[in-house]
């Protein structure tokens, strides 16, 4: 009928002059892989200080199902999300640093080490959007200085102890005048993690890394040379230092003049009793007093702090410590017993005096 329009019959599009739909181009392909990987940066930097981006560049078909998987596997622990990138390339986007530098480790002996490269989402940030704009990427900047996983150990043994060292005086207060009652020495764990630079963001590795200074550490003052110039001109009149495995259980430990070293070990060990009263009956029979570090307001909530083993408890001042419930716990306790740390201000002095705690801690000089 005239002005009614009909379809074309199937089959009769070009006949008619209508062209069937091409298939999508290679370059809007990967422009959606841009915008894909281009989303993820943003939200990583938005999201995830100190974060990392792990690239794999351009891996083989045959490998590049292995990789990914491994991938998607160590983002469930390292964080981060698995994205496509331009020319084939796989990135873990947002991950934390050190356990991206240990998946890298994994996922080298895959591809190799040249196919894999890690970014800093801060330091490398512009080169990162400009590669998931279509530009080319950059070599990485330097993520920090500090090892790499494979030369930890190596780094961890020829490093200065005086680097990695904390020195804490403690100090006898006794009519409102100080006089030295003590040296702490132990493995700085603030210091190790920023000595070890990316690796010293994965709890694993910095414990890994304090207990082997620690080690060093002791090692270090059976040596008259090393020890004189840990401890400093002026021998301590007493000496607190971390034992963690200078003792077995049940062992018999070195001998030491009654009341000159001091074993600390962290609160944790309270975990399994039968070890920690064999720990202390073999520190006791070597002359070894025990001291049991990490005691605070939270942990005073928690525990029973009179019925706890050990000569001396390290208690960490705040200004909860005041507080009814955590006084009320304290008073329970022999004065005599409390080492309080961080006792760097009026407020804290006032407090130990009023409790009568007369051993206090202040960062050497």
């Amino acid at each position: 009928m005239p002005g009614t329009q009909l379809s074309a019959p199937q089959g009769t599009s070009q006949r008619a002059g209508i062209r069937p739909m091409p298939p999508p181009a290679p370059a809007a392909a990967e422009g959606a892989v841009e915008g894909a990987l281009h989303r993820a940066l943003r939200q990583a930097i938005r999201q995830k200080a100190g974060g990392v981006v792990l690239r794999i560049e351009e891996p083989a078909p045959h490998r590049r199902r292995v990789a990914r998987a491994l991938l998607q596997e160590g983002a469930l622990v390292a964080g981060g999300q698995v994205v496509d990138g331009p020319g084939g390339d796989l990135l873990l986007v947002g991950a934390a640093a050190a356990r991206a530098e240990r998946l890298r480790a994994l996922l080298e002996r895959l591809v190799g080490p040249a196919a894999s490269q890690l970014f800093s989402l801060e330091r490398d940030r512009a080169a990162l959007l400009a590669y998931a704009a279509g530009g080319g990427l950059a070599a990485p900047e330097k993520l920090a200085d500090g090892p790499g996983l494979a030369g930890l150990d190596g780094f961890l043994d020829s490093l200065p102890l005086a680097r990695a060292v904390r020195r804490t005086t403690g100090v006898l207060v006794t009519d409102g005048s100080l006089r030295p009652a003590f040296l702490r020495l132990e493995a700085g764990r603030a210091e190790i993690a920023t000595l070890l630079g990316a690796l010293g963001s994965d709890a694993d590795l910095l414990d890994h890394a304090v207990h082997r200074i620690s080690l060093r550490l002791l090692a270090a003052l059976a040596d008259p040379a090393e020890a004189r110039k840990l401890l400093g001109p002026a021998r301590p009149p007493r000496l607190h230092l971390p034992l963690p495995e200078l003792l077995a259980e049940g062992g018999a430990g070195p001998p030491a003049p009654p009341g000159r070293l001091v074993a600390t070990l962290p609160l944790a060990a309270l975990a399994d009793p039968p070890a920690l009263a064999a720990r202390e009956a073999a520190l006791q029979a070597a002359g070894i007093a025990l001291e049991l570090d990490g005691l605070d307001a939270a942990s005073l909530a928690l525990l029973s702090p009179a019925s706890l083993p050990a000569s001396l408890l390290r208690l960490h001042w705040s200004p909860a410590l005041a507080e009814p419930a955590a006084l009320a716990a304290l008073r329970e306790l022999d004065p005599a017993r409390l080492v309080l740390a961080g006792a760097g201000t009026e407020a804290a002095i006032g407090f130990a005096t009023a409790l009568g705690i007369s051993l206090i801690e202040a960062p050497a000089s």
